[in-house]
């Protein structure tokens, strides 16, 4: 589905809600009443709701009588105030682009390592950043993300003996959120370490449960291996329709990729690894003399339109291309071929002994000659002997086939049900730090407002004896993170919506 038509139903749902709320309330219908008092729900514009007080019980039995409970929330307090600086720091970075290794502002055409190497924040967004058919999986771990912070607060606030009054889930247009309503009065008669406790936990158990899936992520494969084949070769799990690669010489479904022209393939990151390497350094292949002499077609050489050498007749014809002799300076025997061969392209994969890059132990290394954005690329199966041979850009392969690393052992098992895992725990990695940097960061309706807040207020009260000097320090550093944070936003969206939609 378009992005544009989803929005756009989303919010003619909010519309229609927020219509029948206003027209109940305003008939002062009483079972409608009733209904959102018992549920805890409250319908709004593009917003809504919910409340309850059923898990108080739960999270005062969790957080009453355990040590290592408060433990973990001691050492969480440091990992969370290490975090604010670092925060904003990845904050700066990301919005100014900072080069650390050279010292300056890069210009938007420089892509050095060492920016690329830099941490960056971005704004996920389904249909804009994120595939659309992924907001299952967007959802479902923002309640996750957001639960498991509020938690942190609340059972924080139950070691410390701060009532806690109920939690929730709020969902701003497509956005959900939990939240937890502590005491505030209590909250300011702790102490600074036990105050910073209930304001850090919340961050605290974000970078715990990024730790605790990246754990599960990193060992997906030996947990997997009883089941499946992982990290030996790759399966096609779906094929496009309009795939170049779909028909009765090319792939189908459950084929078993093992090599992409020499390169092997494994993983993911070796999937792309190799289509990239297949169009940087284009191999050659080892053909002996004998096949040159009989099935060379090569008439006169010139230089097309686009400067690529031309050798064959019909320049237009597919099946066939022109290849360069790569001549081997080692070797003192006089050439036996011309320097410009017109060959059949598939007659001479299936010929070719071997791949090579300059010389061949037996006949001679020859290399297509093509444009820079096309590339001969020599798919190898584990289940059938015959290569797949695709002439074009690799981007074709890797937007028309979809491919996973987990190759079922039995039937029973799909390699589906392990990519969905595994993209789950990346979601929930990605989500729960993303969670705990932007929370870390000085920002009004952020924990890291609170918490610094808190730690200026504790720090300057001998020095800065007047309250009211001490709020107006507390909001310039917060409007200075709060403004650092919304032009970063407005400047990823912007950037995000025009590659989109422009």
């Amino acid at each position: 589905m378009d992005p544009i038509i989803f929005l756009s139903i989303l919010f003619g749902i909010y519309c229609v809600m927020s219509f029948f709320d206003m027209f109940f309330k305003s008939c002062m219908h009483y079972p409608y009443h009733s209904f959102l008092h018992k549920t805890g729900l409250t319908v709004q514009f593009l917003r809504i709701k919910w409340h309850t007080t059923a898990f108080n019980r739960t999270m005062f039995r969790w957080g009453s009588s355990s040590k290592l409970l408060s433990f973990s929330f001691n050492i969480g307090v440091f990992f969370a105030l290490a975090l604010i600086p670092i925060s904003v720091i990845i904050l700066i970075m990301t919005l100014f682009k900072w080069d650390l290794g050279s010292g300056k502002v890069p210009s938007s055409s420089t892509t050095s390592s060492s920016t690329q190497a830099i941490p960056q924040m971005q704004i996920l967004l389904p249909g804009v950043t994120l595939p659309l058919q992924e907001i299952g999986f967007y959802v479902a771990t923002l309640i996750i993300c957001s639960i498991l912070h509020e938690m942190g607060h609340a059972l924080a606030a139950v070691l410390e003996d701060v009532p806690v009054s109920g939690f929730g889930i709020m969902i701003y247009f497509c956005f959900p959120f939990a939240f937890t309503r502590i005491s505030p009065d209590h909250m300011n008669s702790l102490r600074l370490f036990r105050k910073l406790k209930v304001l850090c936990g919340g961050i605290w158990h974000n970078i715990l449960l990024a730790v605790f899936c990246y754990l599960i992520y990193s060992t997906l494969g030996f947990i997997a291996k009883p089941f499946y084949q992982v990290n030996e070769s790759l399966i096609i799990t779906s094929i496009n329709k309009n795939s170049p690669l779909l028909g009765e010489k090319g792939l189908f479904e459950k084929d078993i990729i093992t090599h992409i022209n020499d390169c092997k393939t494994y993983d993911m990151d070796s999937w792309y690894d190799c289509l990239i390497k297949s169009i940087r350094s284009r191999p050659g292949y080892c053909v002996s003399s004998n096949f040159i002499h009989i099935n060379d077609e090569s008439s006169r050489v010139y230089h097309g339109p686009d400067g690529v050498i031309q050798c064959c007749a019909d320049p237009k014809n597919e099946k066939t291309c022109c290849f360069e002799y790569i001549e081997d300076l080692s070797n003192d025997d006089p050439i036996e071929i011309p320097q410009h061969l017109c060959l059949d392209i598939r007659k001479t994969i299936e010929d070719s002994s071997t791949f090579c890059s300059s010389q061949c132990d037996r006949g001679f290394c020859i290399r297509p000659l093509l444009k820079n954005t096309t590339a001969i690329i020599t798919i190898k199966r584990e289940n059938n002997p015959k290569d797949v041979i695709f002439v074009g850009h690799p981007v074709d392969i890797s937007r028309s086939i979809e491919v996973s690393q987990f190759v079922p052992k039995v039937n029973i098992f799909t390699p589906g049900f392990a990519d969905t895992i595994s993209l789950f725990l990346k979601y929930n990695i990605v989500f729960s730090l993303g969670l705990a940097v932007v929370n870390a960061i000085p920002c009004f309706g952020l924990d890291g407002y609170q918490i610094s807040s808190t730690i200026i207020n504790s720090m300057l009260i001998n020095k800065v004896t007047e309250r009211n000097k001490r709020d107006l320090i507390t909001i310039l550093v917060t409007s200075l993170g709060s403004f650092l944070l919304f032009s970063w936003t407005l400047k990823v969206l912007w950037k995000s919506i025009l590659e989109k939609f422009i």
